[in-house]
């Protein structure tokens, strides 16, 4: 006789969690491992247990997901023995009822309760996902640090891993870093909370987690080593004689590859060399494209080892030797570019050379420390020259005063100034030709009803280019005529990422990811909104490229943004690290009629015209060189004396 099979399934009266079970029986089976289960497309772990509607005879049992289940409606499907046939069907839905907490699923993974945290900067990171998505907004709460947005929507290919049915699981990766003042050699015992936020679905705040942090004590024997090595490079330093040309830059910087603040230098160098009558020679801790503009200008190019010491005699080792190749290079003044040119800085200054050190970034010493040399580096000792380097070169100069302010405690007001930067791009006066414009939306293919979106940035987390994606789900909902272009897509984990969330979103149409580009203005002569979405920077100066072309723009509050835009005047601003500000102020801005925008990116380019000739910072930098080369030192028998 045929064996008949039925099965039934208790359905839930309300929506359920990730995690959850349900009731069923079915008929037919003499044993467990008879029936199997299917929720959402995941097999479910079974076990024996009553079931209330369950017929006399019939196996039953409980079936639990063997993996989270994602938010929405989920099909359950009961299979007897034979796999390819459903006994019974039905949904659940997977949410929750308005007013109750979002779903959350997530790992604090970083600090470690078990394990004692070392150094003054807290690494707090983990992944996370709210109702199923990544969420808007976490901030970190570290007792002692005060709170910090992380920055969010990092790629993460584990957890996807085991979650598959969520979406955003590939870039719900999170992290912060929150400086904390504790001296070297002391300990303390403090407390990590985690804020996870998404307007119109809630917030879910973690529980208080307590870890230890001990900063290590200085060692003196470190120290000791430092003096005696300083004063060996001092003592080599009087062997040395050469002559100096007070028109004569040497220049130290970072890298020679493409990014804002490579082309920053070259521009300036270009302006000195041709405008001003400069010689320069230049030391980069890697090499790039950029090598072939120095050679095109007549400046050599001597390329070293990197900058990152964590050791006391690499780094004095590091510093005799540039400060030798200083003394004989015959420069009168050196320049050195970005915050980590604390080497040659420490360098020039040995060799007796007047230094100015401009700083772009808006990083705080422990946060700047803590992202290139990690928990323990530079040591004590080399951390005390940092800080003495910037207290001792002749000048720093900044292009923002938001980054000046963060770096008065370091030195004298007298020798911090403020220099902001120009751009080639201020030839077209705060406007684009409609010729041109036309030309170049039809060769990169948009439509005169695209509204068209541009964020030009090296892809990486900083630059937020994940937070602006997502922000394009919501945005296309009410203007479908919106488009982004990305300028500045390279491969890395990251810029795979966005790749992903691009085909996971369903926005290949909408959302064009663009290499890295020499020259990128055909996307700015096509803009009609410029979007700049970093968490961190200091006067972006792709924000002034727009201005010149005069595309208004959105730009995250950074440091230098508000010298550049007064928001709903001149342009808007939004909070970084916050997906649903970045939403609200795209729509803000394309609810705003074309004619309103075009009157406001006039009142930008007004606000900064002043200071959008290249020449005139370039001209700037000559005065203060020159300057600095004129109390500096100069020539008496070959000697350098003062």
């Amino acid at each position: 006789m045929m064996t008949v099979h039925t099965a039934g399934v208790l359905p839930p009266d309300r929506p359920v969690g990730h995690l959850f079970e349900l009731a069923g029986w079915t008929t037919g089976v003499t044993r467990l491992a008879e029936v199997a289960v299917v929720i959402g497309g995941i097999e479910a772990n079974l076990h024996v247990a009553e079931c209330p509607t369950a017929p006399e005879g019939a196996v039953q049992w409980r079936a639990r997901p063997s993996s989270p289940v994602p938010m929405g409606t989920n099909l359950v499907v009961v299979h007897g023995p034979d796999r390819t046939v459903a006994l019974t069907q039905c949904a659940v839905e997977v949410g929750r009822l308005p007013g109750e907490d979002p779903l959350w699923l997530g790992e604090l993974e970083s600090p470690d309760a078990a394990k004692v945290a070392l150094g003054n900067v807290v690494y707090v990171c983990g992944w996370a996902l709210l109702n199923g998505r990544a969420p808007s907004l976490v901030e970190v709460l570290v007792e002692g640090g005060g709170t910090v947005r992380a920055r969010t929507r990092l790629p993460r290919e584990d957890v996807p891993v085991e979650f598959p049915g969520f979406g955003e699981a590939a870039i719900s990766g999170w992290e912060a870093r929150v400086p904390v003042d504790l001296a070297a050699g002391e300990e303390r015992t403090l407390s990590v909370r985690v804020r996870y936020r998404t307007e119109g679905q809630g917030e879910y705040l973690s529980p208080s987690r307590t870890f230890t942090l001990r900063n290590p004590a200085a060692d003196q024997e470190d120290a000791e080593l430092a003096d005696e090595l300083a004063a060996e490079t001092a003592r080599a330093m009087t062997r040395v004689h050469a002559v100096t040309d007070p028109r004569h830059v040497l220049v130290y910087t970072h890298s020679l590859g493409l990014g804002g603040g490579q082309l920053w230098l070259q521009q300036l160098l270009e302006g000195m060399v041709k405008d001003h009558g400069w010689k320069a020679s230049l030391v980069s801790e890697t090499d790039g494209p950029l090598r072939a503009d120095c050679a095109e200008l007549g400046i050599p190019v001597h390329v070293t080892t990197h900058y990152r010491h964590s050791t006391v005699p690499n780094y004095e080792g590091h510093v005799a030797e540039l400060a030798r190749f200083a003394k004989c290079s015959g420069a009168g003044v050196a320049l050195v570019n970005t915050l980590g040119g604390f080497v040659p800085a420490d360098a020039a200054k040995r060799a007796g050379l007047p230094t100015a050190w401009v700083i772009h970034e808006s990083f705080s010493l422990p946060d700047f420390a803590y992202q290139n040399w990690g928990a323990l580096s530079p040591p004590p000792a080399v951390w005390a020259r940092w800080e003495s380097t910037l207290a001792e070169v002749d000048m720093l100069l900044f292009v923002a005063d938001a980054t000046r302010e963060m770096f008065l405690p370091y030195s004298k007001p007298e020798r911090c100034r403020t220099v902001r930067y120009g751009t080639p791009m201020w030839k077209h006066g705060g406007r684009t030709r409609p010729e041109v414009r036309r030309q170049a939306r039809n060769s990169l293919g948009f439509t005169d009803d695209d509204v068209v979106l541009v964020n030009i940035g090296v892809a990486e987390s900083r630059k937020g280019q994940g937070p602006l994606i997502s922000a394009m789900e919501r945005v296309r909902e009410r203007h479908p005529e919106a488009r982004l272009s990305i300028v500045g897509l390279h491969p890395s984990p990251y810029g795979l990422a966005l790749e992903d969330t691009v085909k996971r979103a369903g926005l290949e149409k909408a959302v064009h990811l663009v290499p890295v580009q020499r020259d990128p203005t055909p996307w700015l002569y096509s803009a009609d909104i410029f979007v700049n979405s970093s968490d961190i920077e200091s006067l972006p100066r792709s924000i002034l490229e727009a201005v010149c072309c005069g595309v208004p723009v959105a730009a995250t509050d950074v440091f230098g943004a508000r010298e550049m835009i007064v928001d709903g005047e001149t342009g808007w601003l939004f909070e970084t690290n916050d997906v649903d500000a970045l939403t609200a102020t795209l729509l803000r801005v394309l609810d705003t009629k074309p004619a309103r925008r075009k009157e406001m990116a006039r009142a930008a380019h007004r606000k900064l015209a002043d200071w959008l000739d290249p020449a005139g910072y370039a001209r700037e930098y000559s005065e203060i060189l020159t300057e600095l080369a004129a109390r500096g030192r100069t020539t008496t028998g070959g000697d350098l004396v003062r």
